[in-house]
């Protein structure tokens, strides 16, 4: 069976009804936590009503447009709360406004709270550990988040998916091909970034023909850099594939706080799926996908990111070796049509009860 076989359906168990409330349709997590599940649970009879935040669940920048952003927030938060109650389950991702506790307690259905960020650690984070004492179940997406939400109630760990029959390899560039060091990710992360300046401008300096690329909202600021060798692509939706392909080695720095041990290494599981080798720093879940084969380096220090990236660059068949085992990795622990079936069993669990 291949990857974009679709085998999966329910005839003999009764469609279970999903309320879905997410923070909005651009974020990450509603994208990839509930949207691009959607077709596929619905095959294994659960129906999902999507209900994103309409005005957004977070505030704008402007002052002024805050003003008039809380209580059409607010009012929005209290219509898919109520809403919700037509379910037979409801799917929650944090507060329905960020930070403050709004139309939570309308919601009369068993609450499944899904969480990919260590988000208990915000200045108002213990609004989230109150829904999470409520919840029928708090699904996690790491061993480090469920560590945290253990004692508050019921937890199933869930990795963030990859679509994996749209993240998919391209055939080897011919050696001519200008080698790509990438990163991609939203701007919010370039301090990352800025951490590893030092080790970049060694390597590019090492490796003239070498292009650092990076994918974001933004163009970053990264001063030691060459900009000859700097390339910059604003990320869109119909183009994220293809950037990702560009890539030789895909890079993902963290710093070792709390906040990154919480991440879900969905940027690093992304270039795994394309089959390209990563170079990353061992924090939380990062150095879980390491063990699971040699599908890339860790690095930490300066010297330790030179040598890493140096080594991929000089040794292109490790590198590919590494980028097909990355591939396998993905396809039999972090492909959605893997993914999906056990979200299908968590929902309908608590659906059941």
């Amino acid at each position: 069976m291949s990857l974009t076989d679709k085998p999966m359906t329910c005839t003999t168990a009764a469609r279970l009804r999903v309320a879905a409330l997410t923070q909005g349709m651009r974020v990450p997590s509603t994208r990839f936590r509930v949207e691009q599940h959607i077709e596929d649970l619905s095959r294994l009879g659960i129906d999902v009503d999507h209900q994103p935040a309409r005005y957004g669940a977070y505030p704008p920048d402007g002052t002024l447009q805050r003003v008039g952003w809380l209580p059409r927030a607010v009012a929005d938060a209290a219509r898919r709360a109520w809403r919700a109650n037509d379910a037979d389950v409801c799917l929650l991702q944090r507060e329905l406004v960020s930070t403050l506790h709004t139309a939570e307690r309308l919601i009369r259905r068993p609450v499944v709270l899904d969480v990919d960020d260590a988000v208990f650690l915000h200045k108002r984070g213990r609004l989230v550990d109150s829904i999470a004492r409520r919840a029928a179940l708090i699904i996690c997406g790491n061993s480090f988040l469920a560590d945290h939400f253990s004692a508050l109630g019921p937890v199933a760990i869930l990795p963030t998916a990859v679509d994996a029959s749209r993240f998919v390899p391209v055939p080897a560039a011919a050696d001519t091909t200008r080698p790509v060091i990438g990163w991609s990710g939203s701007s919010s992360g370039f301090a990352y970034l800025e951490s590893i300046q030092e080790p970049l401008r060694i390597v590019l300096e090492h490796f003239p023909d070498a292009i650092f690329s990076v994918i974001a909202d933004r163009a970053p600021t990264l001063p030691m850099l060459p900009a000859k060798q700097l390339r910059f692509t604003r990320w869109q939706a119909e183009t994220e594939v293809q950037g990702l392909q560009s890539f030789t080695i895909g890079i993902m720095p963290l710093s070792d706080t709390p906040w990154s041990r919480g991440k879900c290494s969905f940027k690093m599981l992304t270039y795994m799926a394309v089959g390209v080798p990563v170079v990353v720093s061992p924090v939380g879940m990062n150095r879980e996908v390491l063990a699971l084969g040699d599908c890339g380096l860790a690095a930490t220090s300066t010297d330790e990111w030179v040598d890493a990236l140096t080594t991929l660059l000089f040794d292109r068949q490790r590198s590919s070796d590494m980028g097909k085992t990355g591939r396998r990795i993905v396809e039999l622990n972090f492909s959605q049509d893997v993914i999906t079936p056990r979200l299908a069993a968590l929902l309908r669990n608590v659906g059941e009860r």
